[in-house]
């Protein structure tokens, strides 16, 4: 079976209902121009006429998420005409009070799926030719190996993986949820969908491309700031290709 090509959105580090300025009025301001730049995530999927939407962790601040964040994450990807997978991320991780056991996303549609086993899961998209491999984030600690588990691959797919985690050349470094070249590589992903870190990176390691897409919105005060969204192009002939797209905001 020839691989048809697929277009793929990659968001991550979103941090939705942030209470990181409280509940003045700039802190109201604040939340106000993540949730924009969300919409704007979702806008670019169906402009690009995405195959998937996938949000690699952090879609929210923490799990303390109100019923009217909920009700916009849901009104949110009940827009995207494509299937859209989600892992939880190091601040709205996988814990017992994960918003993830307590909300089903499926509600905003069918086309929504979670992956949130420790061990790790596969779904697969035959129409796409395609399987996404993720696990859930339980504990963001030294111990937690995001890459951890990467299944064998199987069959003429494109697989694509996505993990939450920190990037880094010396394993020794005393940092939670480490990600090394090394796993990179050793996954043989075509494509890895990374989370955590808030700026554009690309860590492409042997045939396994990868990136950080950064945070749809500038997670800070200032004027005249950019946030980013990435799209992925998956060709059988040309490879696979990243293109880092700028979202624009003003003062928050």
């Amino acid at each position: 079976m020839a691989r048809r090509p697929l277009k793929l959105v990659h968001t991550s580090d979103v941090h939705l209902e942030s209470d990181t300025f409280g509940k003045s009025q700039e802190g109201r301001a604040f939340r106000s121009r993540i949730q924009y730049a969300f919409q704007k995530v979702v806008d670019t999927v169906a402009e690009e006429g995405a195959d998937l939407f996938l949000i690699a962790g952090d879609l929210f601040d923490s799990n303390r998420v109100q019923e009217s964040g909920v009700e916009f994450v849901y009104s949110e990807l009940a827009r995207v005409p494509c299937p859209v997978v989600l892992i939880p991320g190091n601040h709205d991780c996988y814990d017992q009070r994960s918003i993830y056991k307590k909300v089903d996303f499926r509600d905003a549609g069918s086309h929504v799926f979670t992956l949130t086993s420790e061990a790790g899961e596969v779904l697969e998209f035959p129409d796409l030719h395609a399987t996404v491999w993720g696990k859930g984030l339980v504990e963001h600690d030294h111990d937690y190996k995001p890459l951890a588990g990467v299944p064998e691959r199987q069959g003429d797919y494109w697989h694509i993986g996505m993990a939450h985690g920190f990037y880094v050349d010396d394993v020794e470094v005393m940092r939670s949820s480490l990600i090394t070249p090394e796993e990179v590589a050793a996954s043989r992903l075509d494509y890895l969908a990374l989370g955590h870190v808030h700026v554009f990176t690309d860590i492409t390691h042997g045939q396994t491309r990868a990136c950080y897409p950064g945070t749809p919105a500038p997670l800070h005060m200032g004027a005249h700031e950019t946030g980013s969204v990435v799209v992925v192009s998956l060709d059988p002939d040309s490879g696979v290709s990243l293109n880092q797209r700028a979202l624009h905001f003003g003062p928050a």
